[in-house]
């Protein structure tokens, strides 16, 4: 048996497009240039960079995550575009039919997520759900994996992510990872390109 770990944006909801928009809603709002889509991509997916400086120009932002204070402008987002990735559903379920424990550590705001996983109706899938939040350190810190860990049922623990911080998290708490490659040729042996490509490694690691 297996503890699951998923992160969300960009592993299970394509939302990468809704976020890219938000940010560059609230750059308008404030009167800032436009940032080009795959350079907030980048950012977004690079440890130790200050996402509310690169892209609000915002000094000490008080916040663990950068979606803190500006939720409105990502729902909305959410709302118009972000879509679950083709087979998710179908995992999930194929998931809990083999008694997988599973779990969401996202660095979008913890209060955020119920929301958001109901929104695509995959909600009731989740054993156990943490986001970004005071005095929970976000990934690539582990803590939000080693947390879930502890509360986990099975030895055995997965992350599946899509990002440089993801595979820092998972690396830091000492678990393997599997990287989403959604509809993508060329892939490792570490990657997926689809549901079904995961739920193999997931067998696999499980045997």
């Amino acid at each position: 048996m297996l503890n699951v770990i998923f992160d969300m944006d960009g592993t299970l909801i394509d939302s990468e497009n809704a976020i890219c928009a938000a940010i560059n809603e609230i750059r308008a709002d404030k009167n800032l240039p436009l940032l080009d889509s795959e350079y907030i991509k980048q950012v977004t997916h690079t440890p130790a960079l200050n996402c509310p400086k690169i892209f609000y120009e915002i000094d000490n932002f008080p916040h663990p995550s950068y979606k803190v204070g500006f939720e409105s402008y990502f729902r909305k987002h959410y709302e118009q575009s972000a879509t679950l990735f083709d087979g998710v559903e179908w995992l999930l379920q194929r998931c809990k039919h083999k008694g997988y424990f599973l779990a969401i550590a996202s660095n979008a705001p913890h209060d955020e997520l119920p929301t958001i996983l109901q929104r695509h109706k995959i909600a009731h899938f989740f054993d156990e759900v943490l986001g970004s939040r005071q005095g929970i350190e976000s990934k690539p810190s582990p803590m939000m994996i080693e947390m879930i860990v502890q509360k986990s049922p099975f030895n055995q623990s997965v992350f599946i992510g899509n990002g440089a911080k993801d595979r820092g998290a998972a690396q830091n708490a000492k678990i393997p990872y599997f990287h989403a490659k959604w509809g993508e040729n060329s892939i490792k042996s570490d990657e997926f390109s689809d549901a079904k490509e995961l739920f193999a490694l997931l067998q696999k690691l499980e045997s």
